[in-house]
């Protein structure tokens, strides 16, 4: 190729590079419709915990992986089942459970039921969450089972739940209305309300060293009011959050669903929620 063609070459190429305009990040808040916008969530939900009120929605029945999300109603599905005080002996089945995010439970250890709970939530540990769903119903299939009842007792039904921790599987999904929801229900209890707002936690495990377990909910402690709930990630469903915070005794719940800045997406909506509230939306649904 001559001197004289590449030089012409170079300047068509930074040309068309300078035609081109920076897409513009649209506000979280704007509605949508038809495709996902390259730069926002996939989905989002800002819900009035106190009267189940939706403030603001995008694609909300969108379905899509909830990834670690999932663990919400696991979570409280125990804590409903489950003494305060049990212990679980770990088994076999739970402590194979080595994919994504676990704490690596031995067979045959026993745990307190709340430190599996934290352990879950807190490090979102997937063999924790099996050990909770055997202890709660015997084995993860039985606990599966209840997990798609109560999701249709709570208004939940465009969610299909495979497994109690939400790691990638064929047909598990939910939708950021639904999420909100389960959510909704779950921060009404006072066990699973300190749970999740439990920004750090000691792990003590006889004949290990204690381990300090931070919270992956990093609104905790950044966001004012901030008190839940849980983040999920995967390949499939990218960086996915339900969140909640409470001001002058109001309780926003936000949910925003495969997002490349999602604590900041959070706060965005969590902001929105907090000013629809204190100009008086109304209320009930």
């Amino acid at each position: 190729m001559s001197a004289v063609l590449r030089h012409a070459l170079l300047v068509g190429l930074l040309l068309a590079l300078c035609a081109v305009e920076p897409a513009r990040r649209a506000p979280v808040h704007a509605a949508t419709a038809g495709p996902t916008a390259p730069d926002g969530p996939t989905a989002a939900i800002v819900m009035d915990a106190r009267t189940g009120r939706i403030l603001h929605a995008r694609e909300a029945h969108r379905r899509w992986p909830p990834a670690s999300t999932t663990k919400i109603l696991t979570a409280i599905i125990a804590i409903e089942r489950l003494p305060a005080g049990a212990v679980v002996t770990v088994s076999s089945v739970a402590a194979a459970q080595r994919q994504g995010a676990v704490v690596g439970l031995e067979t045959g250890e026993r745990w307190p039921v709340r430190d599996l709970l934290l352990a879950m939530m807190l490090r979102s540990a997937n063999d924790a969450a099996v050990a909770v769903a055997e202890a709660a119903y015997g084995n993860s299939k039985r606990f599966v089972e209840e997990m798609n009842t109560r999701a249709r007792q709570l208004g939940a039904r465009e969610s299909r739940f495979v497994n109690p921790h939400g790691f990638e599987a064929p047909g598990h999904h939910s939708t950021a209305l639904d999420l909100a929801l389960i959510a909704r229900h779950a921060l009404r209890n006072p066990e699973f309300a300190a749970l999740v707002r439990t920004e750090t936690w000691e792990l003590t495990r006889p004949g290990r060293p204690s381990e300090q377990i931070v919270n992956t909910n990093r609104l905790l402690g950044r966001y004012p009011g901030a008190d839940g709930v849980k983040t999920g990630w995967t390949a499939a469903s990218g960086p996915s959050l339900v969140a909640s915070a409470t001001r002058d005794g109001r309780q926003i719940i936000v949910v925003v669903l495969n997002s490349h800045s999602v604590f900041g997406d959070a706060e965005q909506l969590l902001d929105l929620g907090f000013r629809s509230v204190r100009q008086g939306a109304p209320s009930g649904r």
